[in-house]
């Protein structure tokens, strides 16, 4: 398994088109949207303090930042999906419950000004603990962007990738319900 493993990423490493090449290496474009990014998550933070934020999706600063990463790469494309207002099933519940649209914008400031992987995590934690429904593995997508070296882009396709390789069955959640 191991030579294998080996080969399988010298193969992908040495694919031009692969990601890896197109997305990781040396790529100006990527580091535009990191900022863009990060200032349009100092823009939730901002509306959501200043009551600001409206009670959807459409036209929302965060709809600004989840179209910024969803623009990035094919493995971002779903990222927004669970943002969008589902008023049947009251998810997510940002929008209609202001101490959840509260707290979500107090996790977004502390990861945005967090320094450490232990501070990220206990942000994650938190807000897992506040069972906030709908916000889903997408805030991720989100904590990438904050902080690409602590925190793995990652969708299903990666999860279902991780488990073939290891042989382990991995939920897209993995045990935390942000």
């Amino acid at each position: 398994m191991n030579s294998n493993l080996s080969q399988l990423i010298s193969q992908y490493k040495g694919d031009q088109q692969s990601v890896y090449n197109t997305w990781f290496i040396n790529n100006e474009e990527r580091l535009k949207a990191f900022r863009s990014i990060r200032r349009g998550v100092m823009q939730v933070i901002d509306d959501i303090k200043n009551k600001k934020f409206p009670n959807d999706f459409k036209g929302s600063s965060l709809e600004f930042v989840l179209t910024c990463i969803t623009e990035q790469k094919q493995v971002f494309e779903g990222a927004s999906h669970p943002f969008y207002w589902k008023p049947k099933l009251r998810i997510p519940d940002i929008y209609e419950n202001e101490n959840n649209k509260q707290a979500f914008g107090q996790f977004l400031e502390n990861c945005l000004n967090a320094k450490t992987e232990e501070q990220i995590i206990k942000e994650i934690i938190r807000l897992d603990s506040l069972k906030i429904k709908g916000l889903g593995p997408s805030v991720a997508s989100i904590l990438y962007f904050l902080h690409p070296t602590i925190i793995p882009p990652f969708n299903t396709a990666i999860i279902n990738g991780f488990n073939f390789l290891f042989k382990d069955k991995k939920s897209l959640v993995a045990g935390v319900n942000i």
